[in-house]
């Protein structure tokens, strides 16, 4: 599982497709709390599913498994989540957690989209952009040092390093500040 899209109270979280020959299906689990979840949906054999009317105020996290047709369950995958803060609630500590992207999903003919991270001191900081298979698609910011605070200033045009634009889909825009890794989501359409 790699991917989430956020939208206003919508997120929807994709993952890679089970390729052995007894797979039957998926499980998704969400929960507000890191691997303790309150809720789980048998997904099929879709390799997607998007959640709505998520609360704001919250961070949510996902985790997907996979059952055989003996009816064998998975590992979960990797966890992921996404924190739903308005980015205006600045005299709150969630705010200074909440790292996203705007507009989300966003159209590169038409438009940019502009990251939203936020650092508590001057660091080094990077971004890279990712496709689905986490193949590097651009690299925006080389290591460069940035200062404490909010950061809006980085943004993406939704073109590859060889200056074309990327087909429609989900991105993964790799911040990494230290030694921490922030990721956002992002979702190009057209």
């Amino acid at each position: 599982m790699s991917f989430i899209i956020l939208t206003p109270v919508i997120v929807t979280v994709q993952w890679n497709a089970n390729i052995e020959s007894d797979f039957a299906g998926y499980y998704i689990y969400k929960g507000t709390q890191s691997r303790h979840y309150d809720q789980v949906i048998n997904v099929g054999k879709d390799t997607s599913y998007t959640f709505e009317n998520l609360e704001t105020g919250n961070r949510y996290y996902f985790t997907v498994t996979s059952y055989d047709t003996a009816g064998n369950e998975s590992f979960y995958s990797e966890e992921v989540s996404v924190d739903l803060y308005e980015p205006n609630e600045k005299t709150d500590e969630k705010w200074r957690s909440a790292y996203y992207n705007f507009p989300n999903p966003f159209n590169p003919k038409n438009e940019v989209t502009y990251l939203r991270y936020f650092l508590e001191k001057d660091e080094s900081t990077s971004i890279n952009i990712y496709s689905a298979g986490e193949r590097l698609v651009r690299q925006l910011l080389s290591p460069t040092l940035k200062f404490e605070g909010e950061h809006t200033e980085d943004f993406w045009d939704g073109k590859s390093d060889n200056g074309n634009y990327v087909p429609n889909g989900v991105y993964l825009g790799v911040i990494r500040t230290g030694e921490e890794k922030r990721i956002i989501l992002i979702s190009v359409i057209r």
